[in-house]
C-alpha cells in the first residue's frame, strides 16, 4: 500500500547536499519522517529512502535549464519533492530489498566506492522483485549498476558504465549463487565481482 506521508525537500536540504560534495546523497528517513543529506560513502540504513545523489542534482539542474527554468534551489527542491513523493509508491518494495542488500552495500561502500543515485525497483514478468543499486568509483567516475532479485533467486547482473554525461555501458557480468552459498558468502562474491568490474581501465 503506498505511503500517505508527504515528503518535503527544502532549499536548505539542497545546500546540505552540496556541502557533502560528490559522494553526498539526499535521503528521507522513514522513522523520523524528515529529509537529510548523508555521505554516500557510508551504507544508508535500510529505513532511509535515497532521493538522489549529488550527480543526480547536477543532471536535474541541467534539465531545468534545458526547459528554460532557472535552476535555483527553490526550483530544485520543488522538483525533488515531487520525485521523492513519487518514489513512495515503490518504497515498501525498496525497503524490503534494502534489508537484503545491506550487507552487500556495507562490503562495497567506502573511501573508493559510493552510492551515486536512488535505487530503481521493479517486479519482473515472473513476479520476482528486483532492485538496482548504482555504485560509482571515486575519481574515475566508472559506475556499476548492480541488479539483484529477491533472495538472489536469479543471477545478479552487474553492468559497468564508462563515465560521461550519458553513462555508456561497456561490460556486463552475471553472478549466479542461489542455493549454493550462505547469505554472507553471496554478498562477498558479488562485492568481489563489482570491485573487479569497477577496476576496469576504461
Amino acid at each position: 500500500m503506498p505511503y500517505r506521508t508527504a515528503i518535503t525537500v527544502t532549499p536548505r536540504n539542497i545546500d546540505e547536499l552540496r556541502e557533502l560534495g560528490t559522494a553526498g546523497c539526499l535521503v528521507w528517513d522513514e522513522g523520523a519522517s524528515w529529509v537529510l543529506a548523508v555521505n554516500g560513502d557510508k551504507a544508508p540504513a535500510p529505513s532511509r529512502m535515497i532521493i538522489t545523489g549529488r550527480n543526480g542534482l547536477k543532471h536535474l539542474a541541467r534539465d531545468l535549464e534545458d526547459q528554460g527554468r532557472p535552476a535555483t534551489d527553490d526550483e530544485l527542491a520543488r522538483d525533488l519533492t515531487d520525485i521523492a513523493n513519487d518514489q513512495l509508491t515503490d518504497w515498501p518494495g525498496i525497503r524490503a530489498m534494502n534489508l537484503q542488500v545491506q550487507e552487500l552495500r556495507e562490503a562495497l561502500i567506502g573511501p573508493r566506492i559510493y552510492l551515486d543515485a536512488a535505487p530503481t525497483f521493479e517486479i519482473g514478468a515472473g513476479g520476482l522483485p528486483r532492485m538496482t543499486d548504482y555504485y560509482r568509483r571515486t575519481h574515475t567516475g566508472t559506475t556499476a549498476c548492480v541488479t539483484v532479485t529477491f533472495g538472489y533467486l536469479e543471477p545478479t547482473r552487474i553492468t559497468v558504465c564508462a563515465p560521461g554525461d550519458v553513462p555508456r555501458p561497456v561490460a556486463e557480468v552475471t553472478v549466479a549463487a542461489a542455493g549454493i552459498f550462505q547469505a554472507h558468502q553471496v554478498h562477498r562474491l558479488i562485492a568481489a565481482a563489482v570491485n573487479g568490474a569497477l577496476d576496469l581501465d576504461l
